[in-house]
């Protein structure tokens, strides 16, 4: 079967971060790119290996995913396609958008934007509902000081102090730019919002860390911009817990569909 026997399929998922080992394939563990690759590959009858926009962490959840990958064309039907998909990895992986994509997309490397946010539970006592999809923090926050800390994170800034660095990418750069990062009320809820055309392992969970450590008065708005330049990992708090993150959504010049 020749090349053009096959088409590029492009998908949007949510998934529930806290039943899987990360996004990326993993032997021996359960993961989104393993769960997704398994039932693509049953369906299609063809051995399928998904490329994504962005690769969660253990525990990190995604409301728009995008995934993009190769397929045999006379086997692709997108609707039946979503559907079958929801069927075998119901409930903690749901499809909401399947089509035939440009043979040139690439769901990571046309990706001109990553959002995410961050659910601060902040009250006098925990909610068991809420507890796989926030972070419960006590404290009295101060969302203006929050907010006057998030300013700083705006613009290019070598993120050192805030990403898990691979020890075997000596050369890897640090550098992003952030385009926006916001914090608003929701209730008894926190809402952090950034957005970036990339992130460095663990950034916004380390970024959130200390944006609540100025929360609650423990640093003040303008240690951000101290955090930065020491370029150290031991200057600033461990990252804030998986659960509240969600990769909110993958941003692309033209539309999916």
């Amino acid at each position: 079967m020749g090349h053009s026997a096959f088409v590029r399929i492009c998908m949007t998922l949510a998934y529930d971060g806290s039943q899987f080992y990360g996004f990326a394939h993993n032997e021996g563990v359960v993961t989104v790119a393993g769960v997704l690759n398994d039932a693509l590959s049953q369906v299609l009858r063809s051995e399928i290996d998904v490329v994504c926009a962005g690769r969660t962490d253990r525990g990190v959840h995604a409301r728009a995913q995008v995934v993009s990958f190769d397929a045999p064309a006379q086997r692709v039907d997108p609707p039946r396609l979503m559907r079958a998909i929801n069927r075998m990895c119901a409930p903690h992986i749901a499809v909401s958008q399947t089509c035939i994509a440009p043979a040139n997309f690439n769901a990571r490397h046309c990706c001109t934007g990553r959002v995410y946010r961050y659910r601060i539970l902040n009250s006098a006592t925990p909610d068991p509902l809420a507890a796989s999809q926030s972070w419960y923090v006590p404290l009295g926050l101060d969302l203006q000081a929050m907010r006057a800390a998030a300013d700083l994170l705006v613009g290019d800034h070598d993120f050192s102090s805030f990403c898990r660095k691979n020890p075997s990418k000596t050369d890897q750069s640090m550098v992003r730019t952030v385009r926006r990062a916001v914090w608003w009320s929701e209730g008894d809820f926190k809402v952090f919002e950034i957005e970036a055309r990339s992130f460095c392992h663990q950034m916004v969970r380390s970024l959130v860390a200390l944006l609540v450590s100025v929360g609650s008065g423990h640093r003040k708005p303008e240690s951000v911009a101290d955090a930065i330049a020491a370029r150290d990992r031991s200057v600033i708090p461990s990252p804030a817990p998986p659960q509240g993150l969600v990769l909110w959504n993958a941003l692309y010049e033209t539309p999916l569909l």
